[in-house]
């Protein structure tokens, strides 16, 4: 899974900034604005619900998708909860498209990316 190519192949005028954990994720906010993240559930440190509700916090405005394996309806719930969209792995490139096009932003800003 290409998470950076396909945010590419589908926004090239984009840039994308990745983040290995949420805590590397909040100091690359302090300096690059953001308004897309994709964030992968069992990344290292928080998962990615918690992170995505920290993000939901400090930045409301970004669009949030969650990618796993792990359909789980409590996983799937919070996920929802935190409202973010829920992308199941394996990533498929429709799928991205449509959540960078769902969230309709001009190529100003960064999109934050999962670690491939």
């Amino acid at each position: 899974m290409h998470v950076r190519a396909m945010v590419l192949r589908n926004k090239p005028d984009w840039s994308v900034v990745e983040a290995a954990n949420g805590d590397e994720l909040f100091k690359r906010l302090q300096d690059t604005p953001v308004d897309v993240a994709i964030i992968d559930y069992n990344m290292p440190g928080d998962n990615g619900v918690d992170t995505a509700a920290k993000l939901r916090q400090s930045h409301p405005d970004v669009h949030i998708a969650i990618i796993t394996a792990n359909a789980q309806d409590a996983v799937v719930s919070g996920i929802r909860a935190v409202g973010a969209a829920f992308m199941p792995k394996p990533l498929e490139e429709e799928q991205v498209a449509r959540f960078l096009n769902s969230a309709a932003l001009p190529p100003r800003r960064a999109a934050q990316a999962a670690p491939e």
